[in-house]
Formats: structure tokens, C-alpha cells, sequence
């Protein structure tokens, strides 16, 4: 399991890009993707080559995503962490076995590339994205 992405939720990506590319040196990692299933707007940031820890920056469509209310009550932040895995199932056994709770099923990610993946809270309350390397 390697920390793949910092998932951020902003209220506005262009801003949030602009913020990140000024204070930090961050460089878009292709185009932004408009997630349909997750209802949200999605950037991908990183350093360099990108092949390290990159940041997902987060905009919701609207009401109906599963991030606004985070956004409303939050002002945005710190989000959720993602992980890659080797073999998703198995890891999904390990969490249930360290008491996660899932969040859904398996499916695939529009935004990186159709790869599975599913969400899940861990024990400790942390929402975590499980990507599958493939």
C-alpha cells in the first residue's frame, strides 16, 4: 500500500490551482475531470514529475454532491487520503478485518483512468480511497 493523493475539497478549483501553484510551486497533472459519479470537479496537482504524493483538489457541482455538505460546514479542507494497492479486494478484507467500515462497492474511478477503486472509514473515523495499481 503506497499514499498515492491529499484529497482537498475547495469551493473554487481555479482559485485553489492559482493558490497552490503561487505558495507551493504545484503544476496541474493533466486537464481537470469532471467526475459525474462523485459530482465533482477533480485537479490533480503535484511537484516535479508528479511521481510522488500529489494533491487532488475537489469542487463540487452542487447540492447533490457527496462533498457540498463538507464544503458547507467545513469551508473545504483536508478531505480524504488515497491509497494504492496491489489487489483491492484483499485489502478491503484487511480494513474489515481492522473494523472499517465500506462505503459502496467496488467500482471504477473516472478519474484515474476507470482503475477500482472504493471508499471506506477507517476505525479512528478517517474516509480513505483504496485505488487498485494496475
Amino acid at each position: 500500500m503506497k499514499l498515492y493523493h491529499i484529497g482537498k475539497v475547495v469551493k473554487d478549483l481555479e482559485e485553489a490551482k492559482k493558490y497552490y501553484k503561487e505558495t507551493f510551486g504545484f503544476e496541474p497533472i493533466g486537464e481537470m475531470v469532471e467526475d459525474n459519479i462523485q459530482k465533482v470537479w477533480v485537479l490533480k496537482m503535484g511537484v516535479g514529475r508528479g511521481e510522488d504524493v500529489t494533491l487532488e483538489l475537489l469542487q463540487p457541482m452542487g447540492e447533490h454532491s457527496p462533498v457540498y455538505k463538507f464544503l458547507q460546514k467545513t469551508g473545504g479542507g483536508l478531505h480524504h487520503l488515497s491509497y494504492l494497492v496491489d489487489d483491492i479486494r484483499k485489502a478491503i478484507e484487511d480494513f474489515k478485518e481492522k473494523g472499517a467500515l465500506i462505503l459502496g462497492d467496488v467500482a471504477p474511478s473516472i478519474a484515474f483512468g476507470s482503475q477500482p477503486s472504493v471508499w471506506l472509514y477507517t476505525g479512528s473515523k478517517e474516509l480513505i480511497e483504496l485505488i487498485e495499481e494496475v
